[in-house]
């Protein structure tokens, strides 16, 4: 009786777990059958290609395959072959596996070629993930504009971090069913569709970006400078044909790289500009009927007290007319026709140039121009405000304004991106007579007597301005220290580019923006021209029958 009692035990027992397993865990079941051989896979895309404004590329993303690994299927005897296939040593492969519970990287972004030996070698929790990796085609040579992605391809600098959300791709997902090693062999259907981030067109061009980086780079190491920098604008639209910087970095290759050579310096670095800053006040005491082309202004005897302060030239002019304070870079008499600017006006038309304000590209660590408010002006702040000392903008803030100077006084805003818009309003800085005027008298500073000779073009007539500027220490200005720099618009006489060129401490025997920074613009300007179909405007002296 008592085994048939126990007998009946067991099989209900029996039916009661072919009951629970077949009824209460049925879904149960299913679902751990299922996952030994379906599982949901990411659908990775690719990242928004950048061009630039012909089209061709400067960020594209291409295909690789990430090896990863379940540690929990990871047999102990397969770590060293696996470690050898990756080129790692066994024992920091087998510390991973034993930090990590059911995923791990092995290795990132392998070619295909080499990913698939690994796969080939039928390692069980051994398995490839397609993705894609970030390839910058031109390297250094835009490298400061367009930045760069991290591993997991998220914008970390330039216009990849600035744009990401647009660039970014949206992931997908999968079922396949895959067979005992876990390797996919049959996909089951699309859970979510992937989709490839938004393309991007640069106003960049690659031609000139190409230019403009060779003939820097050359000059930086010939003079052994600092740093410095390069920026290209269109006067009629404000787009920004180049911007390069030096020193630079490839962003293909980072494994040896500076952090300060990350710096986008034309966008982010504040400086003084100097006497580059001239034209732009006589424009506005242009603007004000305050003075004419050839008003006098006596600049003797070559100096002058401001406050506790003196100015100086670089001798004692004399008496020269407004077009020779710009032609001969006067200190002396740019700040005594400054005097009778009235300073709200003063402040406001330079707030107006862009000088005192944000750009807007959305560019990361994007400086903002600083002038003082005009209430706490006195005859000091505004006599060296006129040559470009006790403000603080970047390089690129110079372009907008003398962009902003050669469109007929018509106010530029800077674009990057070549589709973004534009304000629907113009703002009208100083009058096209008064923006004109300045360009004239640009126009003497490379001829003969001007400081910039040596930006004079043979075939295309140039405007342009020199600038020289002491640079802060701890203890004040700094006697041994300069920022040098030339602004150029060509075809003066009918604008169409602007370009700017910063050289940061260059050596102390020659420092003068005329000697460092006008001969890069020549060098650059002589070729970029024609490349862009500008027709000559002018005939070189020596094709007109002179002897030099």
């Amino acid at each position: 009786m008592t085994a048939q009692i126990v007998l009946l035990a067991l099989l209900a027992a029996l039916v009661w777990r072919v009951v629970y397993l077949q009824v209460l865990q049925k879904d149960f079941l299913i679902s751990e059958g299922t996952s030994r051989w379906q599982r949901v896979e990411v659908i990775n895309a690719p990242r928004g290609m950048l061009t630039d404004r012909n089209g061709d590329p400067v960020a594209v993303s291409t295909p690789v395959i990430s090896i990863w690994a379940d540690p929990r299927e990871i047999k102990a005897e397969d770590i060293p072959a696996l470690a050898k296939a990756v080129g790692v040593s066994s024992k920091v492969l087998k510390t991973r596996a034993e930090q990590h519970r059911a995923f791990m990287y092995v290795k990132r972004h392998m070619t295909p070629e080499a990913a698939n030996k690994i796969i080939e070698l039928n390692l069980p929790g051994v398995y490839g993930q397609s993705e894609y990796k970030r390839y910058y085609p031109a390297g250094e040579v835009v490298s400061h504009v367009v930045g760069f992605t991290d591993v997991d391809d998220q914008g970390q600098e330039g216009v990849e971090l600035a744009f990401d959300a647009q660039l970014q791709a949206v992931s997908g997902k999968k079922e396949v069913v895959r067979d005992l090693l876990g390797r996919s062999v049959r996909d089951v259907g699309e859970l979510t569709a992937a989709h490839p981030g938004k393309n991007l067109s640069l106003t960049i061009d690659l031609r000139l970006q190409y230019l403009a980086y060779r003939e820097l780079k050359q000059a930086i190491a010939s003079f052994g400078a600092k740093s410095g920098s390069v920026v290209v604008m269109n006067i009629h639209t404000g787009e920004i044909l180049a911007l390069v910087n030096q020193p630079g970095y490839n962003p293909n290759d980072r494994s040896v790289l500076d952090p300060s050579a990350l710096r986008n310096r034309a966008v982010t670095d504040l400086v003084e500009p100097g006497s580059v800053m001239k034209p732009i006040t006589m424009a506005i005491a242009l603007d004000a009927g305050l003075v004419g082309k050839n008003t006098k202004i006596n600049t003797s005897p070559g100096y002058m007290k401001l406050g506790r302060f003196s100015i100086r030239d670089f001798r004692n002019y004399g008496t020269l007319t407004a077009t020779e304070v710009i032609q001969k870079s006067s200190n002396v008499g740019i700040a005594r026709l400054s005097a009778d600017i009235p300073k709200q006006t003063y402040w406001q038309t330079l707030y107006d140039f862009g000088l005192g304000d944000a750009i807007g590209l959305g560019y990361p660590g994007e400086a903002t121009g600083s002038i003082p408010s005009p209430l706490n002006w006195d005859e000091v702040t505004q006599g060296a405000l006129s040559y470009g000392y006790g403000m603080a903008i970047t390089p690129l803030h110079l372009a907008q304004a003398f962009a902003t100077l050669a469109n007929d006084g018509k106010r530029v805003y800077a674009k990057l991106i070549k589709d973004s818009p534009s304000p629907d309003y113009v703002t009208q800085v100083v009058s096209p007579a008064a923006a004109r005027t300045v360009i004239d008298m640009m126009k003497t500073v490379v001829e003969p007597g001007g400081t910039a000779r040596r930006a004079n073009l043979d075939w295309y007539s140039v405007a342009g301005k020199t600038g020289t500027s002491h640079k802060v220490g701890s203890a004040g200005y700094d006697d041994s220290k300069y920022l040098s720099s030339f602004v150029g618009i060509a075809p003066a006489d009918n604008p169409e580019i602007v370009t700017v060129v910063v050289i940061n401490e260059p050596p102390e025997d020659q420092y003068y923006g005329g000697e460092v920074a006008a001969p890069i613009f020549k060098g650059f300007m002589q070729q970029a021209l024609p490349l862009l179909g500008i027709k000559p405007d002018k005939t070189p002296l020596l094709a007109q029958g002179y002897r030099s």
